[in-house]
């Protein structure tokens, strides 16, 4: 950890991560969790820092954090304040499209910002794996904490397997996961859309899901993987999206990914009905949902027909970003 100037304002643009899967979600011998994912420019998050005698967050997006979510974020803040000695507090402004709880990491990008911003305005320049330590985040998939630092695609290898329970990554409080590799994402369109009609998941839902989901019988697991790292992954490597696409579509009937479809039943596959009808090449779902992604030869096209069959959808034209946050001191 650096040493820097003390500013008074902080300006933080995080972008969303899609996650494609977690990988060993079984009794692994060697280790458990990992996954895939890349971050995407839209939807965001744009927080604004001051610096204060006290501890406040002022939410105004649509959707916002619950009270619990808040009071746990502040507790947070206090904690590293506390451990690091810092005079200064911060007032956090919320904005952007990026809704909690939706698949787009959320909630690793908001506690790594408000972290971020709590050194900075303190004169302290801190390493992202302080950062992260701090956070408690990444216990599941280090896709959120490392896209949130230098965005593109990220592929880990979860944590080693310690008979601990499975737990999603705001739960998870062991060690940080492995990176295989991170690498940029090939420029392709992508496709968004957020089911405003479905009821997404809390992190009791989440916590609940893992608790009856896991442990998977370790063959299902070694399907995953082989879709992930012979298909998704040597398909971003060689930019080749037809192959992409192939294995995003395999992975989806895979029994991890397989189970958080089932989550919703029908009101999320004939969204995917829809858009397989109207010329999709792939569709995926991001984390636990419920948002959708997805690919196609003209995706401006697809979104354009889709905001006809389905209005109660937010339709979003995207790309892969690799960037990570970007930090403005105003």
């Amino acid at each position: 950890m650096g040493q820097g100037r003390r500013i008074k304002r902080l300006k933080v643009s995080a972008p969303s991560r899609l996650h494609l899967t977690l990988l060993a979600m079984h009794n692994g011998e060697y280790r458990i969790n990992g996954g895939l994912g890349f971050a995407i420019a839209d939807p965001s998050c744009e927080l604004t820092f001051s610096s204060s005698v006290d501890f406040s967050i002022d939410d105004q997006r649509t959707n916002p954090l619950g009270c619990d979510e808040l009071e746990r974020l502040v507790t947070l803040l206090k904690t590293e304040q506390k451990r690091r000695g810092f005079p200064v507090a911060v007032d956090v402004v919320i904005n952007g499209n990026m809704r909690p709880h939706f698949g787009f990491g959320s909630g690793s990008a908001i506690s790594l910002a408000c972290l971020e911003a709590l050194h900075r305005l303190n004169g302290s320049m801190p390493s992202p794996s302080e950062l992260v330590a701090a956070s408690g985040r990444g216990g599941t998939s280090g896709v959120g904490i490392h896209s949130y630092f230098s965005g593109g695609c990220v592929f880990d290898l979860g944590r080693t397997s310690d008979n601990s329970a499975h737990a999603p990554s705001h739960h998870a409080t062991a060690s940080r996961p492995l990176l295989l590799d991170q690498l940029p994402m090939p420029d392709w369109e992508i496709g968004i859309c957020i089911p405003l009609s479905v009821r997404h998941k809390s992190q009791a839902d989440e916590r609940a899901f893992f608790e009856r989901t896991c442990p998977l019988p370790a063959e299902a697991v070694y399907e995953t993987l082989y879709h992930s790292l012979f298909g998704l992954y040597a398909a971003i490597r060689e930019v080749d999206k037809t192959t992409f696409c192939n294995a995003l579509r395999a992975v989806q009937t895979c029994a991890w990914k397989k189970a958080e479809w089932l989550e919703y039943g029908s009101s999320l596959m004939d969204i995917e009905q829809a858009l397989y009808t109207g010329g999709a090449e792939a569709v995926g779902m991001s984390s636990l949902g419920p948002s959708l992604f997805f690919l196609a030869t003209n995706v401006t096209e697809l979104i354009n027909q889709m905001r006809l069959v389905h209005p109660d959808c937010e339709w979003i034209l995207t790309c892969p970003a690799n960037h990570g946050r970007r930090l403005i001191d105003a």
